[in-house]
């Protein structure tokens, strides 16, 4: 309800309850007033009449009586006068009653209880009623027998009222209407008050309106010189700071987001507050992964913050290689336990065939279905329909990792209003993950012979603490294969050190095949290489030392000279089975690749006592 229609529902509401109580007063307080009067004269009539009737009857002219009672009712409004005896008077004075008119129960009631008795009788007319009784006094007794107190008749007097109470109600009426013509008036004069007080809230409310919208453009017209019109000034000023600064930052913010979401227009000023709400989040995130001490503490950062903040409960977070052109999977959630991967194995292998990759675009099947051919989680999920987002996170200006998003449709709305957010944490984020992929890889790079891209020997010592560790807590063995080409000084002195290179090459790639992905190959050194079977049993150890040893015998290098013939030997120990330390059993698996060379080469030897001589090599 409106302002106006408040104060003039009040207003009226407030002055007809006002009339009707002061009505209702009014009529009580002059109806009793009058009531009042008329029983006093009621009762001094009466009694003026009962000492009319004392003296004539002392006089002894009790015959007058008649004719003053007729003449009393010629005045007006007095209908009727009469008395009435009582029965020790008419059987005492021989009274004939049929001269006088039937006693009504008024007139019993005072004759039996010698009260004076009053009543209003509603009618044609509006009559009062009065009887008085006659009580006997001394004089009384010298002309009736009975007591002194006795009550010897009534005095009956009937007024009409009906003119007075006609007169009464006129007055009130009148009353009632000076009361009402005082509200209209009042209502118009307050009305008068309010129509400033009302036309400048309905422009405030007009003025806020806009504000929430982000339009500070509004502006109040001063009606007053009061306190109304102060506050118009006061809200014209706020109106104009706030347009001048929030205005320009909405503007600015609204160009933002509508670059970045085709959704409708909403509420600037709260999308402002959110989109500063969420940078704060953003900037304090870019400060705690800039702490964190590798890319892993960081991508775990990352999926907290997803599962946790976000809520979301199935997503991928892949690294992109784009020198390699590959995909690395880097986090996986919410997949059911037989699957891989949210999308096609492709991408792993040809970054291409990620469209967010391919486009550097933000890629959503909301607005289209199967917008991407790669995305294969409906065939990973069957039983409800599943759609996916992929943000592409900018690395240097090309795609540098790409955060996907899995959802059913019942999720579609609470996704869209966490993927703007999602997008301003990942630019954050994005500078912290350059700098430290790039750390990465100058770390890598340090740890990797760059011949043959095999890790070196510094690695195996950074990474002892963590093998083992891993090892004590699966309580699992490792297998040592200490591999060294036969021969290979003669290559580089018969056909350079070009075709030595080459061997060398070739040795790792097929070092890399004949083991699995877990496990480790490492240069130890000139032609020494060192392989670590991870959680390898002793026959399985020695099998892969021997396919080497046979894969190396039917290899043909190629050199410039034509093809070349190499073999290696090895030497194999088993970590904790051979010794408690580590560093022993490598020193184990080179004793048993020394005794290999020293009984013809082109052997795989497992490493045992008899083997450990004094005149044994240092490394």
């Amino acid at each position: 309800m409106r302002l106006g229609t408040k104060s003039a529902v009040l207003i009226s509401v407030g002055t007809l309850l006002f009339a009707i109580l002061f009505g209702v007063g009014l009529f009580y307080t002059i109806t009793s007033s009058h009531q009042t009067t008329l029983r006093l004269q009621s009762k001094m009539a009466a009694e003026l009449m009962r000492l009319t009737i004392t003296h004539e009857m002392r006089e002894g002219s009790p015959e007058h009586i008649k004719p003053y009672l007729e003449e009393l009712t010629s005045v007006p409004g007095l209908l009727d006068a009469h008395v009435v005896p009582a029965k020790s008077v008419v059987e005492q004075m021989g009274i004939d009653t049929s001269r006088y008119p039937p006693t009504q129960p008024l007139e019993d009631m005072v004759l039996e209880s010698g009260i004076a008795t009053e009543e209003l009788i509603d009618g044609e007319q509006h009559i009062f009623h009065l009887g008085i009784p006659y009580i006997a006094g001394t004089s009384c007794l010298q002309c009736h027998s009975g007591r002194e107190g006795d009550v010897l008749g009534v005095v009956s007097l009937e007024i009409d009222m009906s003119q007075q109470r006609s007169t009464m109600i006129q007055s009130l009426m009148g009353m009632l209407l000076l009361l009402f013509l005082f509200g209209a008036v009042l209502i118009i004069a307050l009305r008068a008050l309010m129509v400033p007080i009302i036309r400048t809230a309905g422009a405030m409310r007009k003025a806020f309106a806009k504000a929430e919208e982000g339009d500070f453009s509004a502006r109040l017209e001063k009606r007053t010189d009061d306190e109304m019109g102060d506050i118009s000034e006061q809200t014209n000023r706020i109106m104009e700071l706030m347009d001048s600064n929030l205005g320009t930052i909405s503007k600015e913010i609204e160009t933002l987001y509508n670059a970045h979401s085709g959704e409708e227009r909403r509420n600037i000023l709260q999308h402002t507050v959110s989109v500063v709400h969420n940078m704060v989040q953003a900037a304090h995130f870019k400060q705690a992964i800039e702490n964190d001490r590798n890319l892993n503490e960081v991508y775990e950062r990352l999926r907290r913050e997803l599962v946790n903040r976000f809520g979301i409960s199935r997503f991928s977070i892949y690294e992109v290689s784009n020198s390699k052109n590959r995909m690395q999977l880097i986090l996986n959630e919410g997949l059911p336990e037989d699957a891989e991967l949210w999308c096609s194995r492709e991408i792993t292998i040809d970054c291409d065939a990620c469209r967010a990759r391919r486009t550097a675009e933000l890629v959503s099947s909301i607005e289209e279905d199967n917008i991407c051919s790669s995305f294969s989680g409906n065939m990973v999920q069957q039983d409800e329909k599943m759609l996916h987002i992929c943000i592409p996170s900018m690395l240097s200006g090309t795609v540098g990792g790409v955060l996907q998003l899995v959802f059913t449709e019942k999720e579609v709305e609470s996704v869209k209003e966490i993927q703007l957010t999602l997008s301003s944490f990942l630019e954050e984020a994005a500078p912290v993950i350059e700098s430290k992929r790039l750390m990465r890889t100058l770390k890598e790079a340090s740890m990797r012979d760059p011949m043959t891209n095999l890790y070196n020997r510094r690695f195996l010592e950074g990474y002892m603490d963590t093998l083992m560790a891993t090892v004590e807590r699966q309580k699992s063995t490792v297998g040592i294969l200490m591999c060294d080409i036969d021969l290979f000084k003669q290559v580089n002195d018969t056909l350079g050190h070009e075709t030595g290179d080459t061997v060398l090459i070739k040795f790792s790639e097929i070092l890399k095949k004949a083991v699995r992905g877990s496990d480790m190959l490492i240069r130890y050194g000139g032609e020494e290489f060192l392989v670590l079977l991870i959680g390898a049993t002793e026959e399985k150890m020695m099998e892969i030392a021997e396919r080497l040893r046979t894969e190396v015998e039917t290899y043909n290098f190629p050199t410039s000279s034509g093809p070349l013939k190499k073999t290696i030997s090895v030497g194999a120990a088993l970590y904790p089975d051979d010794s408690d330390s580590f560093w022993g059993c490598v020193k184990l698996a080179d004793v048993a690749l020394y005794e290999a060379k020293e009984t013809g080469r082109n052997k795989a030897l497992r490493y045992v006592k008899d083997m450990w001589k004094e005149e044994k090599p240092d490394g």
